[in-house]
């Protein structure tokens, strides 16, 4: 790693700033991770790392970074300051970044199980709910995260710091066809629990089930009326304060614990 890359046409360098579109991502099926904690993460989770690359000022061969490149045999190259950071993706970047193979998990091995818990995010845009809800679900031992047509890429730079790691873990779907996969959610004897301010207080759900897949909507809208015809119940948190209603992420946490405990997950 001797010598440094200073072009910004270098192939290595292009292909990371390319990472920053959901396009090339999916191309590619490649996203980046930046920072020491991420890329610490990255390697405790068994993450696929392609390479990484260091800003030449980085003092990478007394930091942790430095072990894990070389036990696990990590291609390093070295870039200077101006071209890392205009590859970064953050104001202030520590000076690596990690280039990361997407995970891929199988659906059918979830659905078959005698007892599952997935959450559904139907049109939720912000990438910081997006992640945090994916960091919960990692948290509460759930199943898997199912996006629907709308998210937010949980491969945006900004929803993979939002997950603080638990992007490496926690299975992520997308569904196109999202009315073909409640049905079969529903043939198989899923409880689908919607999310809606028409709902009934969420303390008064009694829980006890064996599958269950919690639906999210969108920030502002909600949960698509066609979707809500698939609930097999509505519920909402109980707003006591002045409060309007409560951020997307929030309320997905509480409503993913209330789930987790009535249905014995824990």
């Amino acid at each position: 790693m001797d010598n440094v890359i200073t072009s910004r046409q270098n192939n290595l360098v292009k292909h990371v700033k390319a990472l920053s579109t959901k396009k090339y991502r999916d191309q590619w099926n490649e996203f980046f991770v930046e920072g020491i904690k991420g890329m610490e993460e990255a390697v405790s989770r068994g993450a696929k790392v392609k390479y990484i690359l260091i800003r030449e000022d980085f003092n990478w061969e007394h930091s942790s970074i430095c072990k894990i490149v070389q036990d696990n045999k990590i291609p390093c190259y070295r870039v200077s300051k101006g071209v890392f950071d205009s590859m970064s993706d953050t104001r202030t970047p520590q000076g690596i970044t990690a280039v990361i193979g997407k995970p891929a998990y199988d659906m059918e091995q979830i659905l078959n199980r005698p007892s599952f818990f997935l959450t559904i995010l139907d049109g939720v845009q912000d990438p910081g709910n997006v992640g945090t809800i994916i960091r919960t679900m990692d948290g509460a031992g759930g199943d898997g995260v199912v996006l629907f047509p709308g998210c937010a890429d949980p491969y945006n730079p900004k929803t993979v710091r939002s997950t603080m790691g638990s992007i490496f873990t926690m299975p992520i779907f997308y569904v196109e066809d999202k009315l073909a996969f409640l049905n079969k959610l529903i043939g198989g004897e899923c409880h689908v629990m919607v999310s809606h301010l028409d709902g009934e207080n969420l303390f008064n759900w009694k829980g006890g089930y064996d599958k269950v897949a919690l639906v999210i909507g969108n920030e502002s809208k909600g949960v698509s009326e066609a979707i809500c015809t698939f609930a097999s119940s509505m519920v909402k948190i109980p707003i006591i304060g002045d409060a309007e209603s409560l951020n997307a992420s929030v309320a997905a946490g509480i409503l993913i614990y209330h789930i987790i405990n009535k249905c014995h997950y824990m």
